[in-house]
């Protein structure tokens, strides 16, 4: 690439976070590490290049305003640019009824799944709009657009997402900067442990599970790496506002 761009990924410090950062630094860009856990978010910005020339890690609560802001600025003052944004980070809800999660709990999957998304965007698109250019990519949840009962404010949360991934494109799309989402399915990761039901043993689980997803197996980290990082490379310049479904099939 003729300018040396620049990708900021949130909870990126494992999961499908890290892939992705992995694979975008595979393709040249500086790549910028954001999680809550510091530690492992500068133990892996290490292993992606221990000169430090071409990665940079903080620890940032998505969720603390001025914490993304100190980041962003960080990012702007070593490199001056930002070119992909790629809003990574979640918070899941345990299977509960509606009537049994609190006030806290909505609170909680609310500011993690929508308003980290708002601080980090806000925090961005200046910067995007100076540079006449940007994409931002979203990854929200087949619950945004599939309901599921148990899990009322993360549904209603990734939901939110997903519209809110719509408006900015269009509110967005003179500056030049592409607006989409990425919805997973079931993952094989350890936070999909914390949307089985209580006490469920995993093979119960994947019984459970399994059977309606077409392809007969849980979805990787890398492959969801793989479709934000194309959605964020220069490949498709004439999409915006999509929200792109990589679960196996589940949602047909």
């Amino acid at each position: 690439m003729s300018v040396e761009k620049v990708a900021v990924v949130t909870g990126a410090g494992s999961g499908v976070g890290l892939k992705t950062a992995g694979l975008l630094h595979q393709k040249g860009f500086r790549v910028v590490l954001l999680d809550i856990d510091g530690d492992a978010a500068m133990t892996q910005a290490t292993l992606l290049d221990p000169s430090g020339l071409t990665v940079l890690a903080a620890q940032v609560d998505i969720c603390d305003e001025t914490q993304v802001r100190a980041a962003i600025a960080q990012v702007q003052a070593r490199w001056g640019r930002v070119d992909v944004l790629v809003n990574n980070a979640g918070l899941p809800q345990a299977n509960l009824p509606f009537e049994a999660v609190s006030a806290q709990l909505w609170s909680q999957v609310l500011d993690v799944n929508l308003m980290g998304i708002v601080h980090l965007a806000q925090a961005v698109v200046p910067l995007m709009r100076e540079q006449g250019s940007g994409r931002i990519v979203n990854v929200t949840s087949v619950a945004g657009s599939r309901a599921r009962p148990g899990m009322s404010a993360y549904c209603a949360a990734k939901a939110a997402a997903i519209s809110l991934t719509q408006t900015l494109a269009l509110e967005l799309a003179d500056a030049g900067i592409l607006v989409n989402s990425v919805a997973p399915g079931s993952l094989e990761t350890p936070m999909f442990k914390k949307f089985l039901q209580p006490d469920e043993a995993w093979d119960a689980a994947m019984e459970r599970y399994l059977p309606n997803i077409p392809l007969h197996r849980l979805g990787q980290p890398e492959e969801i790496a793989e479709t934000i990082t194309w959605i964020a490379s220069e490949a498709p310049g004439f999409m915006t506002g999509q929200n792109i479904i990589v679960d196996g099939g589940r949602c047909l």
